[in-house]
Parts: structure tokens; sequence; C-alpha cells
């Protein structure tokens, strides 16, 4: 037993103390430079914006290099060497930086812990970034891993950075488990211990935290940037846990139903029976359709991109002066398609929930009410079409179980034309889908379609001829002017498209009625996005939308209401003047007391929590996380 345990011995335990202290400090050296490598890379690659982090946020840069330096000592009681521990990290935190710039470039947003929820889909993600750009990102980290390990090899021993007594013949004792295990243990406590504050936030709009610094709920670009990438990400993962709003419970949730129950059968006897009108209605989500003429709250658009070489979207402007027409104030900027496409289907609200429901909600909840399966439960036939990858967003599952029995992906499409040297099928072949689809079945249908035609990326090569050209007051750079010039056209093809479309459906021999709207702008617009004035920034995050008939619906008010998706299908059924579920009563009162409900739009604004919008909580709650005593309670 001596041999293995005589500890006191001086020559051995110098040999591990030094090896130990070493060990810590040379991680501590690490984590500062990795940490300001971090912040350095959040800043895309802006030295003078790191610096100034580094400076103006001491307290909060230290207390990240302390949780770096946490993780550090966890990967190092694990491999045993504090080299081999800092090329980890730097792996890690290189490869991380890379899908943040490759995001905040299209969609002007930084890295959030949800993001990860799409790690199934790395095939399909990487068609949206520069393939030679991940050759750069695997040469970089191989030239580093080749650095570190010379650094080991020639200076591993003269620094006391490995450590392996070769006269121990007991493995635990010759590699220190033992002193790794509490090293390990001790990390992981004290990491977990020190970053509740963020992790199980409040989710206020604004808190105040020990550091000095205050984090901000509603704009994750302005919290990163006062947190840094460490702390703004950890605040984050309380995203991906829904908690139950105070208040919640069975009898409450059944309260509710009964008071819009009553409102619905009193209003329903005014309304007309879906299952009588013989009506097909087609909800269409055109990806990153945005309208560069957009106005709003006296802001324009144009004021700071001026287009160019004619009207980019005259089919649509042709349309608005004979269609009820509006604004939607879209979830996000550059992205978040899939949320979007949640709230206008669903009528519920991402509001609360602050996740991807698509991916992580909706597929654990199963059934969730929708217009596909209100309309369903009056003799429609369901059917989505989305011209991509069927699993992207897990949109295979949660299309389902919002009541589209038939999914038409890029798989079984008929019609798969692209636009020049585009990665995406065209809008046109995806309005030839859904025509196909309208004229050989003569039940009356509900059909989802998302377009990818105006996805990312914008690549110059994309098309021989351009017909527009932007200026500004401000300086663009080449590379962003060459996107906004391939956007623009991308545009301008879609919309001829859609003018096609509406001209078919005029014909058709089959009544129509159509909900169009953009999902969100490109992530190209810099000067409006980083503004410091909000109904600046709005400009960049309101979308066109429109109703559309073949058939005279009696609209008289042309004028739709500026909102946020998940008073979209409501907007249509209203407008139609049809019957619908207590569910819609609720977002009728919700619409009117908070049109815009979005955190981009309310930022720090006062807002009430009526008893509306909590009534909307609590059944958002119920429905996606909750015991769903909604569905349950017929």
């Amino acid at each position: 037993m001596r041999k293995y345990f005589n500890l006191l011995n001086p020559k051995t335990w110098n040999q591990k103390a030094r090896f130990i202290f070493a060990s810590l400090l040379f991680l501590a050296l690490s984590a500062i430079v990795l940490t300001w490598f971090l912040e350095y890379r959040y800043f895309i690659n802006d030295f003078w914006r790191s610096w100034d982090f580094v400076f103006s946020k001491p307290a909060v840069f230290f207390f990240s290099v302390f949780l770096l330096w946490l993780m550090l000592v966890a990967i190092w009681a694990l491999t045993g060497r504090p080299i081999l521990s800092a090329g980890v990290m730097f792996v890690v935190v290189t490869v991380m930086t890379y899908i943040h710039i490759s995001k905040f470039n299209s969609r002007g947003y930084p890295l959030l812990p949800e993001d990860f929820q799409l790690a199934g889909e790395t095939t399909t993600l990487t068609k949206f970034v520069d393939g030679w750009s991940i050759v750069r990102l695997i040469i970089a980290i191989v030239i580093v891993c080749i650095l570190l390990g010379v650094f080991s090899h020639y200076c591993g021993k003269k620094f006391y950075l490995r450590y392996r007594e070769e006269r121990r013949r007991n493995f635990i004792f010759r590699h220190l488990l033992i002193t790794r295990a509490v090293f390990l243990a001790g990390a992981i406590f004290i990491f977990m211990s020190s970053t509740v504050f963020v992790r199980h936030n409040l989710g206020a709009r604004y808190e105040d935290i020990f550091l000095g610094t205050t984090f901000t709920a509603w704009n994750q670009n302005r919290n990163y940037d006062d947190n840094g990438f460490i702390l703004g990400f950890l605040y984050n993962f309380q995203k991906l846990r829904l908690g139950a709003p105070e208040g919640y419970s069975e009898e409450r949730i059944a309260n509710i139903k009964k008071q819009y129950s009553i409102i619905a059968n009193n209003d329903n006897n005014k309304r007309l029976d879906p299952k009588d009108e013989n009506v097909s209605v087609v909800v269409i989500l055109n990806e990153s359709f945005f309208d560069p003429n957009v106005s709003f709250q006296g802001k324009n658009f144009s004021d700071y991109y001026k287009v160019n070489g004619g009207d980019v979207l005259p089919e649509l402007h042709a349309l608005q002066k004979r269609m009820p027409h509006g604004l939607m104030y879209s979830l996000d900027y550059g992205g978040g398609t899939a949320n979007i496409e949640f709230e206008a289907l669903t009528s519920l609200t991402n509001f609360w929930t602050n996740t991807v429901p698509y991916t992580a909600l909706i597929p654990k909840a199963g059934k969730v009410p929708s217009i596909a399966s209100m309309l369903k439960e009056s003799d429609y036939s369901t059917l989505a079409i989305h011209p991509f990858n069927g699993g992207m967003y897990k949109r295979n599952i949660a299309l389902k179980n919002e009541g589209f029995d038939e999914f038409i992906t890029e798989i079984e499409m008929n019609y798969t034309e692209h636009d020049g040297d585009s990665e995406y099928i065209n809008d046109r072949s995806s309005y030839q889908q859904t025509l196909e689809a309208l004229r050989e079945n003569d039940e009356k249908q509900v059909i989802g379609l998302i377009t990818m035609q105006n996805h990312t990326p914008y690549n110059e090569s994309t098309y021989e001829n351009y017909d527009f050209s932007i200026e500004s007051d401000f300086d663009i750079p080449e590379d962003r002017q060459k996107s906004i010039v391939t956007y623009l056209q991308t545009l301008h093809e879609s919309d001829k498209y859609l003018g096609d479309f509406i001209r078919e459906l005029d014909t058709l021999d089959k009544k129509v009625a159509v909900l169009y709207f953009g999902d969100h702008s490109a992530g190209l617009f810099d000067e409006i996005n980083n503004s410091e004035e909000g109904a600046v920034r709005s400009l960049a995050r309101v979308t066109p939308y429109f109703i559309y008939t073949n058939y005279d619906a009696g609209f008289k008010d042309l004028n739709l209401p500026t909102t946020t998706p998940n008073c979209m299908s409501n907007t249509i059924l209203n407008r139609l003047g049809w019957q619908k579920s207590p569910l819609y009563y609720l977002v009728d009162d919700v619409c009117r007391e908070q049109p815009i409900l979005t955190q981009n739009y309310l930022e720090n604004k006062e807002f009430e929590l009526t008893e509306t919008l909590q009534n909307y909580q609590l059944l958002t709650y119920d429905i996606l996380g909750g015991q769903r005593y909604w569905i349950k309670n017929k």
C-alpha cells in the first residue's frame, strides 16, 4: 500500500504540484486569450469593438474569462493534458463563432442555444453558406492544432505541462485520475453555481446583475453586445425550458374556453359556414419577400437605400389597388421563418415561449390547433407544400401535428425549375404545384405553401442581367452591394411569378381565397438594422401581406391592419365572414388590444399584461408545454 500512497514524498509531491500549478496557470492564460478571441469573432473580426468591450466592461469580461477557465479545467480533468485542452476549446470557439458569423451575416442576429436544435440538419444548412469559407475554417483549425502539437512536444516538459509518473504501475495514480476527478467535479459545480443567475433569469425585459451590467430580453444583439458572447449565450438557455405562467390551472383554462365558446356560439350564427362556401384557402408564406417601397411610422426605406431601375414589385402594387392589404410586423429580421410560419398557421404566439416551437415544442406537444385543423372539421382536405428539405425545422412533424395530412417537398414536386444558378426551386414551380393540386382535387382544400426562391445566399452569379442598382448616403461594402442587387432581382422575378399565379387563379373554375405574406426581409440592410432608432429598425421588419379571392367576396375596405403573424389567419377568416372556433375569438381580443406582439417592436415600451393577454399566454403554454386542457376538455 505504501508504494501507492506515498504522497508525502517531497519529490513526488513537487512533481505533481508543479504540473497542477503550471496547468492551471496555462489554462488561465489560455482562457484570457480565448475569451478575447471569442469576443473578437462575435464582433465579426472587429478588433476595436472587441478591445472596447474588454475595457468598457472589465467585470463582465473577466467573469467570462473565469467561466471559460472553468470549462478548460473540466476538459483538462478529462484529458490530463492542458495543451490538448486548450486546443479542444479553440476548436469549439472557432466552430461556434463561424456559425455565429454565418448566421449574423444573413440574419443580423447572434448564435443562440436553440439554433443547435437544428444540429440534425447540418447537411441541409451547409447549403446556405460559402463552401470555401468552410475550407478556410478547417485549414485554420489544422494549422493551430499543429502549432499546439509542436509546442507540446518541444516545450511541454520544460514548462511542466506534461505529467506521467512511469514508476507507478497503478493506472489511477500514474495519471492523477483521483486529482483530476476532484477538479472535474469542482469545475462543474462552481460553473453551475456561478451561472444560476444567468441561466435561470426572470425573463424580464431588463434585468440588472451584480456585474454592473444589464440583461436585455427583447434584443439579443444588445444583450450580447453588453454582456459578451458567453453570458449572452447562457442567458438564452432559459428559452429551452417552458415554465408555467402564474395562475395556470385546469380550472382557469376551462373558464377561458367557456367564455370564448359562448362568444363563438353567439357570433357564429351571423357568419357563413365554411362547409357551405365551397372555397379553397391557400396560405402562402413567401420566403424573404419584402417591399423596398415600404414606409412605416413616418420613416421610408428609400431614405436609407434608394433603388434605381424602376419598380421592383409592380405586380404586388397593382394587386394592392384592388385587394385588401397591409403590413405584417415580422418577428425577426433576416430569418426566423419557422417561427413566423408557426404563428401564422396556429394563431398562437411565440412572444412568451421565445424559442423555436417547430423544433422544441410542437413535435412533443402532439396535435396543435391551426387554420388547417379547424377547416378540416368542415370537410376540407389539407396539403402543405415546401420546395425544400421537409425535415428542415422538423416541418415533416410540425405540419402534420398542425393538421396537414399531406406534405409535398422538393422530392415529390413535379415542378422543379431554378432561376439561373440559384440552388432553390423558384416561385413559378411552387405556384404550378399549387395550381395542380387545386385543379386535381374537387374537394375544398386548405393549402399551406412555404416558398424558397428568395432565400439567402444572394450570389452575384445567380442572374446574367440585373435591372436594379442601389444608392445610399453611407458606405456599403462592395460585396454587400452585390448581394443587395441580387436580392432585388430575386424579388422582381418572384413578383413576376406572383402576377402569373394570380392570373391563373382568376381563370380557375374553382373558388379560391389566398392569404399571402412575406415572412421577413433579407438580412442585408445593416444601416437600418443597426440604427439606434426603433422606428428605423422597423423598416427592415415590416413586410407586405394581402388577401385575394378569385370571386367577388364583397371586399370594400382594402386596408388591413399592421399586425404580427399570430393575427393573420384570423384576419382572413374575419374578412371572409366565416364561422370559427373559440380560439379565434380570443385572438380577436388579443389583436384588438395588442396588434403587434413581438419583442422587436415593443422594446422598452410600456406593456400591460391585461386579462386578455394573460389568457392568451396561459392558452399558448397549455397547448405547447402544459397539460393541454384546452384540447382534452371538449
